[in-house]
């Protein structure tokens, strides 16, 4: 496992922010086009050809972002909640292995927290 500093996990920032921002837009996208599988499911006699395009796309769709969620984890970043941009790095501090986490909208690393625990329990890197 890669261990990262704070100015590396930093450094990142941007790609895992292309890579998040991407990979949002595809779920509302998919979220869009499965409610319309949907209706064709529930209606009386759908068509054929649009059931197999929405099929295929949503398809393509899924392997698309399992290719942005492969990129963030390729850095060495967890990908830890795609629609609230939380993204962790793993870290030693004073010895200890740590999660260096960071929230989209945030401009730099300033957080961390124990391995076991969540964003809740996160801790300043000031202190």
């Amino acid at each position: 496992m890669k261990y990262f500093t704070v100015e590396e996990a930093n450094q990142l920032l941007p790609v895992i922010t292309r890579e998040l921002e991407a990979l949002q837009q595809l779920q509302l996208s998919f979220v869009k086009f499965y409610d319309q599988l949907e209706k064709l499911r529930l209606s009386d006699n759908p068509p054929d050809d649009d059931f197999f395009v929405l099929e295929s796309k949503l398809d393509f769709m899924e392997m698309e972002a399992q290719s942005y969620i492969h990129n963030i984890h390729s850095f060495g970043a967890e990908l830890k909640d795609i629609h609230a941009g939380l993204v962790d790095f793993p870290a030693m501090i004073e010895n200890e292995a740590v999660l260096l986490c960071w929230r989209q909208g945030e401009p730099a690393i300033t957080h961390y927290h124990g391995i076991e625990e969540e964003f809740i329990n996160r801790k300043s890197l000031e202190n």
